[in-house]
């Protein structure tokens, strides 16, 4: 009897495991099924680069034309978030978005996108992996896709370390800013291009530029004001140096480049 149930818990483990497997497989070809085709997607945001300019880029290397909203914003009339829902407000845009419903699925924020002029969704970062996905810039397999969301973890943490040195006392700010370019940003810089998988570039993952490096360009060359001191912290770094270089040479990205002028920084 024991050698019976020793010889029948492989058989059942085997079988389990096939069916897993086959099912599986049945979702993989199902989610493929869904991806295929490049999508339709209407933006809708400020018409300032802001948390849609990542977005923007990878639809560019994705190779698709979109529709986008782009709610103009008269600064002056700014006075604080409250104000951008008022319809004689900064950005009467965002004012019809809010009252309306578009932007619930991103809890009455922007961006938010429809897809394929069905599904909408919210949460810029989602919806630029989302974008990765479906367009092919998110790496061959799901290890690269893996490394590619870190990489963009890593600008992130770069990005809330700049926050965190300019919001100090304001006699603080100045010597804390420069810090940050000087040491921070160059340190940082040097421990994401030691956590790169192996490659030979100039895409930061796998043989194909991605999510990963896009996110890094628009920090470094979009983000700032001033754009040679992120530039200048990358001076150690010939990866992240070389694919900065490689986004900006992208044929579709020196045409979006300069096509925008309706974009504010």
């Amino acid at each position: 009897m024991f050698a019976v149930r020793l010889l029948r818990r492989p058989l059942v483990a085997t079988g389990a495991a096939a069916a897993a497997a086959t099912l599986s497989t049945t979702c993989r070809s199902t989610e493929n099924a869904s991806f295929s085709g490049k999508p339709k997607v209407d933006l809708q945001y400020f018409a300032v680069q802001g948390a849609a300019e990542t977005i923007r880029y990878v639809m560019v290397l994705g190779g698709i034309e979109w529709t986008e909203a782009g709610w103009p914003v008269d600064f002056k009339k700014f006075a604080g978030p409250g104000s951008l829902t008022l319809p004689d407000g900064p950005c009467p845009g965002f004012a019809a978005a809010y009252a309306d419903g578009t932007l619930e699925r991103n809890c009455l924020r922007a961006p938010v996108v429809t897809i394929d002029e069905e599904e909408v969704l919210g949460q810029s970062k989602s919806i630029e992996r989302y974008l990765a996905r479906r367009l092919g810039v998110m790496g061959a397999t799901e290890f690269e896709a893996a490394h590619i969301d870190a990489i963009t973890e890593h600008v992130r943490d770069l990005k809330d370390k700049y926050n965190k040195a300019k919001n100090v006392d304001k006699e603080k700010k100045e010597e804390s800013v420069k810090q940050y370019f000087s040491t921070e940003m160059p340190a940082f810089f040097g421990k994401i291009e030691k956590a790169l998988p192996p490659g030979s570039g100039p895409a930061l993952i796998g043989t194909s530029l991605s999510l990963a490096d896009v996110t890094l360009y628009v920090f470094v060359v979009d983000y700032f004001t001033d754009k040679q001191l992120p530039l200048a912290a990358l001076d150690a770094c010939p990866r992240l140096r070389a694919s900065i270089d490689a986004v900006g040479k992208h044929p579709g990205v020196v045409k979006y480049r300069a096509a925008r002028t309706n974009i504010a920084t």
